[in-house]
C-alpha cells in the first residue's frame, strides 16, 4: 500500500495541506475534494486503489478543511486559485490528469480547459456546476440563495469551458443523486466538441454520499477505482 509523502503549498493567507503519493513514474494526477466536512483523506483509498496500477497522484486540503488553515472568507473562486497552486506540483512527464469531486466538479472543468495547465484528462464524480454569480461570493446566505435559484447551474461557465478541452472527459453521476442535477454532465458531454473521448457513466442505486457508497455498497470500491484508472491511466 502506498503511503502519502505529507507538504504543505503556499497561497497568499492560507498554508495548505497536501500529500504525494509516488507510483513509481511520479504524480502526474491531483484530486480536488467536495464541499462540507470533506478532506483529501476520505479518498485516500482511491488513490491508492490508482498507485497500485501505476498512476500517482496529489491531494490537498482545500482551506477551511482537513488539516489546511482558515484564516479568511472562502469562495469557488478561492479554491480554483488553490487547486492552481496545487498542479504546479505535478510532475511534468506523461498525461496530466484532474479529478473533482462534487463542489470541485466545476473548478476541475475550469482547469483542464486552460491550455496551459496541459491537463489531458479529466474525470469528474457527481460534479457540481454554479452560475458565475455565486462563484466570486463569500460562502454564506448570499452564496446559498444564488444556489438555491431554480435552473441557476444552467448558466455555468464551465458548458463555455469544456468546448476547449482536447483530452480524455469522463463524468461519473450517481443514478440516486438528489443533489446534483443529471443535466450537468450531459451538458457538459454535449459541449465538449473538442475532446478526445467523452464518457458518462451511472452508477445505479447510488446517491451523492460516494465515500458512503465506498464504504457500505458491495462491489462499489472496486467498479469506481476501474473507472477512475480507466479515465486517468495512460
Amino acid at each position: 500500500m502506498s503511503t502519502p509523502q505529507r507538504f504543505d503549498i503556499e497561497t497568499g493567507p492560507e498554508t495548505l495541506a497536501a500529500d504525494r503519493i509516488d507510483a513509481g513514474n511520479g504524480a502526474n494526477c491531483l484530486l480536488l475534494h467536495g464541499a462540507g466536512t470533506s478532506h483529501r483523506a476520505r479518498w485516500l483509498a482511491l488513490r491508492q486503489a490508482l498507485a497500485a496500477q501505476g498512476v500517482g497522484s496529489i491531494a490537498i486540503d482545500f482551506s477551511g478543511h482537513g488539516e489546511s488553515s482558515a484564516r479568511t472568507p472562502n469562495s469557488l473562486a478561492k479554491r480554483q486559485r488553490e487547486a492552481e497552486a496545487a498542479l504546479a506540483h505535478l510532475d511534468g512527464a506523461g498525461p496530466r490528469a484532474l479529478i473533482g469531486i462534487s463542489m470541485s466538479g466545476e473548478i476541475a472543468v475550469r482547469l483542464a480547459a486552460e491550455p496551459r495547465n496541459r491537463i489531458d484528462r479529466l474525470l469528474t464524480l457527481v460534479g457540481a456546476a454554479y452560475d458565475p454569480a455565486a462563484f466570486e461570493l463569500p460562502f454564506g446566505p448570499a452564496f446559498t440563495a444564488v444556489l438555491r435559484t431554480p435552473g441557476s447551474w444552467r448558466a455555468s461557465l464551465a458548458f463555455k469551458r469544456i468546448a476547449q478541452f482536447r483530452g480524455r472527459l469522463t463524468l461519473v453521476r450517481g443514478a440516486e443523486d438528489k443533489v446534483i442535477p443529471a443535466g450537468i454532465a450531459d451538458t457538459l458531454a454535449a459541449r465538449a466538441g473538442l475532446a478526445e473521448r467523452v464518457e458518462v457513466i451511472d452508477l445505479p442505486g447510488t446517491g451523492h454520499l460516494l465515500g458512503e457508497a465506498w464504504q457500505n455498497q458491495p462491489g462499489f470500491a472496486a467498479r469506481l477505482s476501474a473507472i477512475a484508472l480507466g479515465a486517468v491511466g495512460a
